[in-house]
């Protein structure tokens, strides 16, 4: 409670009335959760008559065809048979990792801890620090039911009556085992919504199987209402700061209001639903189409979701009539969406500026992955998806491109290896028929200067710059102290790496640790965080960097990157950070000084952490360009050599002004590749001691013999 208040104190100090404001709206929403409500009564009753039509609009009409799927991705229709076998073991796989779950899942423990949440009234769970190592995620995963996807296709395939059994006993054991509001899987409404999306997405695979009875789907009907009016009365808005949560329990609201049209209550989930949809693209996505909560993980989650709500709501073709909205769709879909047409249909579901904005999204993904064997994790990530179609092990962002590649008939997106299915269960086509004529992505920089993203290229460099607000209007919960941040890959592979993320709450320490400022490269000063965040706080953190990007240039023959941050400015000598960041590409020689001012002597530390495998080796000379560094950065001349490494394909060489005594040392780190895991990687640690103003400049060229 002390550091909630110490933080929301530091936030009025700044932000007065939008501090009031945030703390009611969060009074209100968790107040009504610790309320024992009644929304389980009076549920209406549900016939399976015309079931398939209810279950209809949320699929292209070709999708559901199982001559058609499999004709087209054969390798898929097998994988989600092999898939289904496991399923049937009760074996998931979480975040990478595989557990079985024993005969009689038990939905409330995290497997890999063992600790299980008690059956109480939800709102007085203790979700976060419930106990060393627990992470309420785990259960939280399993309990979206992502894996009946992989189940109804098989269904579809092999239309054996025992992949609809396990579908059934798994509802039904579900839904035993978590009466209504009892347990955390009733603790948030995000996950309510994201579990009745995958339940209608899997129910579309079963709702023509004549072997499930009536009293079943009667049961599943009325869990999935109890869902909406859960959702719809416990929606995670807030006044201020709305994010992934709020929006997930809206595009919920779109898909529960769309089942139930014929209700009068689900309609009006519906209209309000089909409303905030709309608006939430202008509240939580920037001008430049990128996501207002400072991470890359959640804008891809982020457009997964404004995709899926935009297709649902293309299949519906609503329109508004006169006292209100119809709610009940048209004759099924039968277009393909792809470019030009798909425009077209998105704008008169979505609008023009929605359309306009997702496709940005799509742009902001593609600067993200282009010319990489993975994309860098910057800020946040705990690899969340809504409708995970597709069982290939690339990442959300490469699935996602697939999607927008074809939807938008972008052919400058990077383009998928894998014949992502992911666009026949969108969109109902077949990837590999509209990829673009072989050739590499082109090489270009980019920048998304609204929300503080820039990408530079050369033909063997990639790399991205971070200088911009920090999470939603202030109030981060996803964002990292990452101010100034620069990391790079070198024929795609991860040369200079931001370290991503690992876990939320299943350890605390940890959590801050890859959230700090010394968890990325750039400059820590006197050992204080660039941006205060309160360790108790695991979601919560204060924007004192206000970062300013002031010059940004991108040609063939240069590009050249200036920004500065103010989060130190709180500190004894009232510090300024200023980053210089040039890139020649003809030469891929990478530049970056730093310099500090202010008053006094201060301790000034770099920590460069370097990709899994990269093993630095500490070299005695710098064997690069002299003429070309000057040219490249006029700032460096003259400055003494103080330490020069060799970091896998690169040379690095760190300069830094006479009256400094630059120190390196070989550290060992961390480097997170998802949620949930980590590895061992090296980090350079550079420390000195500093009267300002002072500069240091680090330099990255290709490696010769040294």
């Amino acid at each position: 409670m002390n550091d909630l208040v110490s933080y929301l104190l530091a936030q009025a100090r700044y932000r007065p009335v939008a501090t009031a404001k945030f703390t009611a709206g969060e009074m209100w929403r968790r107040g009504r959760l610790r309320l024992l409500d009644s929304l389980e009564r009076d549920l209406p009753s549900f016939s399976s008559y015309l079931l398939r039509s209810r279950f209809q609009p949320f699929y292209p009409a070709r999708a559901l065809e199982a001559a058609e799927f499999a004709s087209h991705y054969l390798r898929a229709a097998e994988s989600a048979l092999d898939r289904a076998e496991a399923i049937h073991r009760h074996e998931f796989e979480i975040f990478g990792e595989r557990y079985a779950c024993g005969e009689q899942i038990d939905w409330h423990r995290d497997p890999q801890s063992g600790y299980r949440w008690p059956l109480r009234n939800a709102g007085e769970l203790r979700i976060v620090h419930a106990t060393p190592e627990a992470d309420v995620k785990r259960p939280w995963e399993l309990g979206r039911f992502h894996h009946l996807l992989p189940l109804g296709k098989a269904h579809l395939v092999t239309r054996e009556p025992r992949h609809a059994a396990e579908f059934a006993g798994q509802i039904t054991h579900w839904l035993k085992e978590n009466p209504y509001p009892r347990g955390i899987h009733w603790a948030m409404p995000m996950e309510a919504a994201i579990r009745g999306m995958n339940w209608i997405a899997a129910g579309a695979f079963f709702a023509a199987d004549e072997a499930l009875e009536e009293s079943f789907w009667q049961e599943f009907l009325r869990a999935l209402f109890l869902h909406g009016r859960f959702v719809f009365a416990h929606r995670e808005w807030n006044p201020v700061a709305r994010g992934n949560h709020y929006l997930a329990c809206v595009v919920g609201l779109l898909h529960l209001g769309a089942l139930f049209a014929d209700n009068p209550e689900a309609q009006g989930w519906l209209r309000f639903a089909r409303r905030e949809f709309v608006k939430e693209m202008g509240a939580q996505v920037r001008e430049d189409g990128v996501a207002h909560e400072g991470s890359s993980g959640y804008h891809v989650f982020l457009t997964e979701m404004f995709l899926t709500g935009a297709m649902l709501l293309t299949r519906l073709r609503t329109k508004e009539a006169e006292g209100g909205l119809k709610t009940a769709p048209t004759k099924p879909d039968t277009t393909e969406l792809r470019g030009p047409e798909a425009w077209a249909q998105l704008v008169e579901s979505c609008g023009k500026e929605f359309t306009a904005r997702l496709e940005k999204m799509f742009e902001f993904i593609a600067a993200l992955a282009a010319g990489r064997e993975r994309a860098p994790i910057l800020g946040d990530a705990d690899d969340g998806r809504l409708l995970p179609y597709c069982a290939a092990k690339e990442e959300a962002a490469a699935h996602l491109l697939s999607v927008g590649r074809v939807l938008f008939g972008r052919n400058d997106f990077p383009s998928d290896a894998h014949g992502c299915e992911e666009v026949w269960w969108r969109l109902g086509r077949a990837p590999e028929l509209f990829r673009s004529p072989p050739g590499s992505v082109p090489v270009e920089s980019a920048a998304f200067h609204h929300s503080g993203y820039f990408f530079f290229a050369s033909p063997r460099l990639r790399g991205s710059l971070r200088c911009g607000p920090l999470g939603i209007n202030g109030w981060a919960n996803h964002a990292h102290c990452d101010q100034l941040n620069v990391e790079f890959c070198w024929d795609g592979r991860p040369v200079v790496v931001d370290p991503g993320t690992y876990l939320y709450s299943g350890n605390a320490a940890e959590r801050n640790l890859f959230r700090s400022t010394r968890a990325h490269n750039t400059v820590v000063v006197d050992g204080e965080e660039q941006n205060r965040f309160w360790p108790g706080l695991l979601f919560r953190m204060m924007d004192d960097t206000r970062s300013d990007a002031r010059i940004w240039r991108a040609g063939a023959e240069r590009v050249e990157f200036v920004g500065e941050h103010s989060g130190y400015r709180r500190l004894r000598g009232k510090l300024n950070v200023t980053r210089r960041v040039a890139l020649d590409p003809r030469r891929e020689m990478l530049f970056m000084g730093d310099t500090l001012r202010g008053k006094g002597t201060h301790k000034l530390e770099w920590f460069f952490h370097f990709g899994s495998g990269i093993e630095p080796e500490r070299v005695e000379k710098w064997t690069g360009d002299a003429a070309a560094l000057a040219e490249l950065a006029p700032e460096a001349t003259g400055l003494p050599f103080q330490s020069a490494w060799r970091v896998g394909p690169l040379l690095m060489c760190a300069l830094s002004a006479e009256d400094v005594r630059l120190e390196a040392k070989l550290e060992t780190g961390w480097v997170a590749p998802r949620y949930g895991q980590r590895e061992k990687a090296a980090v350079i640690h550079f420390s000195c001691d500093a009267k300002l103003p002072t500069s240091v400049t680090f330099t990255f060229v290709p490696a010769v013999d040294v």
